[in-house]
């Protein structure tokens, strides 16, 4: 969450408080109650849009990582007996294939890393069977195969999640203008009925729509977006 949503989440939430706690005070306006209402259910939305931003890539890129971890993992073992057998065959291209190291493996692209694993996935179907003088059983190999296979899935769920996400920060940011606007044009112009009668009230309403900036040392905020009066 950008740190102006959360500004104006804190600002939002103030100004729905103290409407809430004077409610025997405008509730006798019409076009009050209509303003408030329509604030408050965009602000529910607004925190639930909030809250979805939050866990829309979280999820999936934890996912990721525990899967690409593994792996990478295993696809090290395996690279490792086709290095050495290519080596011992005096099979360069096969032992330039499979020279790269951890690190390499690690730095590689997720789109990088599906292209070594199509070419590993061959290696393996074509010197697999010599694989066992190096330690790698059938099993090994077996349990990796649906590995390799998997990672452009992994690939489209993340993509998915990242598409997912910019619509809801899109839908953030509509909403943010629609409660401006909701406190400018209307809430902003409707407190000054009560100026007079109800100035505590009034000032309350204009403290809580100062935007502070909670991620500023010293910093005494900013000025309402349309000052109440």
């Amino acid at each position: 969450m950008k740190k102006s949503t959360a500004n104006k989440l804190n600002m939002y939430g103030s100004v729905l408080s103290v409407l809430n706690d004077q409610q025997t005070i405008w509730q006798g306006i019409p076009a009050f109650v209509s303003a408030k209402a329509a604030f408050e259910t965009k602000l529910n939305l607004l925190r639930v849009r909030v809250t979805e931003q939050l866990g829309a890539t979280t999820g999936v890129a934890i996912d990721k990582r525990l899967r690409i971890t593994d792996l990478r993992e295993r696809m090290l073992l395996v690279q490792y007996a086709l290095f050495l057998l290519g080596r011992a065959t005096n099979d360069v291209l096969l032992r330039e294939r499979n020279s790269l190291t951890k690190t390499d493996l690690d730095g590689l692209r997720l789109n990088q890393l599906a292209a070594r694993c199509a070419e590993l996935k061959q290696d393996m179907d074509t010197y697999g069977t010599q694989l066992s003088a190096y330690g790698v059983t059938t099993q090994i190999l077996d349990e990796l195969i649906p590995l390799l296979e998997t990672v452009s899935e992994v690939n489209n769920s993340t993509r998915q999640a990242i598409i997912k996400r910019k619509g809801i920060t899109k839908s953030i940011k509509d909403l943010e203008h629609e409660l401006n606007e909701l406190l400018q044009v209307e809430l902003d112009r409707l407190i000054l009925v009560f100026k007079q009668s109800h100035s505590a009230f009034f000032e309350a309403y204009n403290s809580a729509r100062i935007t502070i900036d909670y991620g500023s040392k010293g910093s005494r905020g900013d000025e309402p977006l349309a000052p109440a009066g």
